[in-house]
Formats: C-alpha cells, sequence, structure tokens
C-alpha cells in the first residue's frame, strides 16, 4: 500500500535551506502535485522521498515503513523525469523493458509487459521506434511506459509536460490522469503550472521559500487560499487595501460589515467583479477575447482591476460585486507586493 508520510523533513545544502520541517501525508491512489515557483523546495522534496536525496533531518515513510535510508531502487518507484531521460539508442520497447531487464527480471516477460505498457500509452506500432523518431508527446508516454513497466504503484513525475506545447500538454493530462485513476497508482507530480496542477490534482500542495503553505483540493486552494501569496500564486487575484473601523468598511463604492478592525487586504477573484449599472465607476483600458471568456483591464481611480465574463460588453462605466466573495488578509507586515511573490 503505497501511502506516504514525509514527517519534519528539512533539507540543507551548506548553509542554505532548500526545505524547512515539511510535514505531508499522500494517501493510497491519490494524485498529489506540489505545486510553487522555481527555487521553492518541490524538487528537493520530491528527490527526497524518492531516495536520490538524503535528508538533513526528518523522516520519510512509504507503506508505515522508514524509507530514509534507503537507495532509490529499493522503494519501489517509477519515476518519469523531466528531460525523459530516454536511451537514444534503445527502441521504444527496449526502452521501456529496461527497468526491469537492468535489475536482472526475466528479458521475455519483461518485454511482454514493456509491451503492454506501450498499447496502454497509445504507441502501439512504435514499438521499433528510437526516441529521435518520435513526437515530444509520444516521448513523453514511452517516458511514462518506462515508468510503468517497473510495476510500482507509486509514480513520481518531475515537470514531465514542462516541454511540450499546449495542445498537446492538454491532451496528455486527460491521458495521465485517466492512467493513474484505472491503475490505481498513486501519484506525486511537481510542477509550476497552476493550469496542470487544477487538471490534473486530487490534491494540491502549495509551497514557497521551501515551507508547505496549503494542502488542499483544486477548490479549497482556489477558493480558501490560507494567505495572500496563494491567492496570487493559484490564478488571477485583485489586490485591494481596506481599512476596517468598527466593522464596517467601503470597497468599491459598497459598504461592507465584518467583524474586523483596522487595516486589511481584500482579495477578488476577476470573475467574481461584474458589470452593472451601480457600484464604482471604471474605465475599461484593454479587453481581450480568450475563446469561451472576455478578460477585460480597468482603472479605477488609480485602480487597476481584473474582470473575467462570458459576456462581451460594449461599453459600461462601473463595476460591483457580491460581498460573500471577498476574501479579507491582514495587512502583511513585510508589505503587500512581497507577501504575494511580487517583489
Amino acid at each position: 500500500m503505497p501511502n506516504i508520510q514525509v514527517s519534519g523533513v528539512s533539507k540543507y545544502f551548506g548553509p542554505i535551506r532548500a526545505l524547512a520541517h515539511v510535514d505531508l501525508e499522500i494517501q493510497e491512489g491519490e494524485y498529489t502535485v506540489l505545486l510553487g515557483p522555481s527555487g521553492c523546495g518541490k524538487t528537493t522534496l520530491l528527490k527526497i522521498i524518492s531516495g536520490i536525496l538524503r535528508p538533513t533531518s526528518g523522516a520519510v515513510f512509504i507503506a508505515d515503513k522508514d524509507v530514509s535510508h534507503l537507495p532509490p531502487e529499493d522503494r519501489d518507484i517509477g519515476f518519469l523525469f523531466q528531460n525523459y531521460a530516454l536511451f537514444p539508442h534503445l527502441s521504444a520497447l527496449d526502452n521501456a523493458a529496461y527497468g526491469p531487464i537492468a535489475r536482472g527480471g526475466n528479458p521475455d516477460k519483461a518485454r511482454r509487459i514493456a509491451s503492454e505498457m506501450l498499447e496502454l500509452v497509445h504507441l502501439t506500432g512504435r514499438e521499433d521506434a528510437l526516441p529521435r523518431e518520435l513526437s515530444g508527446g509520444m516521448q513523453q508516454r514511452l517516458a511514462m511506459a518506462r515508468a510503468l513497466t517497473t510495476g510500482s504503484k507509486l509514480i513520481f513525475l518531475d515537470e514531465p509536460t514542462n516541454a511540450l506545447d499546449a495542445h498537446i500538454r492538454a491532451e496528455l493530462h486527460v491521458e495521465l490522469r485517466r492512467m493513474a485513476k484505472r491503475l490505481g497508482l498513486t501519484v506525486i507530480h511537481v510542477t509550476h503550472d497552476q493550469e496542470e496542477a487544477m487538471a490534473l490534482a486530487d490534491k494540491i500542495v502549495i509551497m514557497r521559500d521551501g515551507q508547505v503553505l496549503q494542502i488542499g483540493t483544486p477548490h479549497e486552494v482556489y477558493h480558501h487560499p490560507i494567505c495572500p501569496f496563494v491567492a496570487n500564486f493559484l490564478g488571477e487575484a485583485n489586490f485591494l487595501r481596506v481599512k476596517f473601523t468598527d466593522g464596517t468598511a467601503s470597497l468599491l463604492g459598497q459598504k461592507l460589515r465584518a467583524k474586523l478592525n483596522g487595516d486589511y487586504v481584500a482579495v477578488i477573484r476577476p470573475e467574481n467583479l461584474r458589470f452593472e449599472r451601480k457600484g464604482a465607476k471604471v474605465e475599461v483600458t484593454s479587453s481581450r477575447s480568450f475563446g469561451p471568456f472576455y478578460k477585460y483591464e480597468l482603472d479605477c481611480n488609480g485602480v487597476r482591476l481584473l474582470v473575467r465574463t462570458t459576456h462581451k460588453y460594449e461599453a459600461t462605466e462601473r463595476i460591483s460585486f457580491k460581498p460573500k466573495s471577498v476574501l479579507f488578509f491582514k495587512e502583511p507586515e513585510e508589505g503587500l507586493e512581497k507577501a504575494i511573490g511580487n517583489a
């Protein structure tokens, strides 16, 4: 049972802290995405769980067994690297079968299983092709087949779609999740792509500066971010400063009531702003069509606002929102720009 527990894991490279006391639990059959900006520690965490790196402190458990000091080959993991790490001189079939054969498995059995995995990832008929003869999407699927041929129910993916174009990437998102659920795999997937995380994950782990900020379903982390950074990193958001006095405040021309007092940051998602006849007066400074929706940039007394809507508006003068759609965070001590990661 490939349930995973990371307990108090820290990692230092000399004086540089890469991870700071990370705790994480992943249940059997979950598709978990480690999400965060470059340098946040997500790949380091993946390498520690897989055994490629040793933690400075803390422990890793797989199926309730402490594997902190076991090498990768003893952790029963299928690993798909960012660059796929395919052998250029081996055929697709031999690439897929390489792992079990290298560990002393029966070659005929390994190739039979590899052939089944190639069929699963829709590469039947390309068994004899070399990696250079395959498209980027095919190479990604071949790397996945090789990971699956190990027979492991625990699969690690390190930014596997990073080099693919948007159309192929979207197709592979569907295939990856369908395959994981069909085979009952437990998957840890590293990415910095918010849309990829939302499309694939049962659970998203958002990281920054070597720390886990929030863990939750895509719905939870998007609609209920724990801090301004999460709100900013996972999707777009409008950040507006607001001051509450005795539980009341004014925001974009609307009166708000809440059990708050002092300086706060209001967060409103672009889809929660709407054009109406009442509300704050605005000027549309930019409008773009993105297929099923439109995105508008507005100026409201010098404040830039983003609006996303399925309806096209030719002309308007005012904007409003539902008070229940607003999130409030205490004004960050380090300043808003630094808190949301823009400084």
